[in-house]
């Protein structure tokens, strides 16, 4: 009998482990799934291009009397970091980042770096837009929508720049580098960078908040959109 009873605990004891593999390997599975979705790989040729033009950039600024603030990395590392995020790509090939620069001169260094980040936000709120048209173009065509219903869809899209930039979250600052003009003046010069995934997916989630007060229906439809 403690035989039969220690072949029962065995057994279920398997049973559980059996199915906790199970579970572990589901979990596993979409884990890896979603990574694979978001998996950055970085083209060697060109990382070596991008090294060579970041030192390049780093000592025309130097020569222009460009310094990098207390507590940033070193100008050349700033740029190497900023070069190197334009060299990776997705597993489709298209921009991990969308990256954008910008200058701006102000009174002081704050109020400078204020001026060209927000320049620079800009940039990439219409880098996002053209991307996200392409998108939807894409999938307009594909579709085989009604005439009607892409107009729409496009005079949204094409007046989206403002709606974009709101949804813009934290920037990954890249570069911040300045120099005191001969008036006293700071000028300013700074690279953001944005995950490319993350903001497309924000971009189309506004646009669709946008269409749904035409059309709820055609705001599902970009539901269905890939980014």
């Amino acid at each position: 009998m403690k035989r039969n009873l220690l072949i029962g605990a065995l057994t279920a004891l398997f049973v559980c482990f059996a199915l906790g593999v199970q579970a572990q390997e589901r979990a596993t599975g979409k884990d890896y799934k979603d990574l694979k979705k978001q998996e950055k790989v970085l083209d060697k040729e060109l990382r070596k291009k991008a090294l060579k033009e970041a030192r390049r950039e780093a000592k025309q600024l130097e020569k222009e009397g460009f310094r990098t603030p207390v507590g940033k990395l070193p100008l050349a590392k700033q740029l190497e970091n900023a070069w190197e995020k334009q060299a990776e790509l997705d597993m489709e090939g298209n921009p991990f980042w969308y990256i954008a620069s910008s200058r701006a001169v102000g009174g002081n260094q704050s109020s400078a770096v204020l001026q060209a980040t927000n320049a620079a936000k800009i940039d990439l709120a219409g880098q996002i837009q053209t991307r996200v048209a392409q998108l939807i173009e894409t999938k307009v065509a594909n579709d085989d929508m009604g005439q009607e219903e892409a107009a729409s869809l496009s005079s949204v899209v094409a007046s989206s720049k403002s709606i974009i930039s709101a949804t813009l979250g934290r920037t990954i600052p890249l570069v911040e580098v300045y120099r005191t003009l001969e008036n006293k003046n700071v000028e300013v010069m700074v690279t953001i960078g944005y995950s490319s995934q993350a903001a497309n997916k924000a971009a189309v989630e506004a646009i669709r908040k946008e269409l749904a007060g035409k059309s709820e229906e055609l705001a599902q439809e970009l539901d269905k959109l890939g980014y």
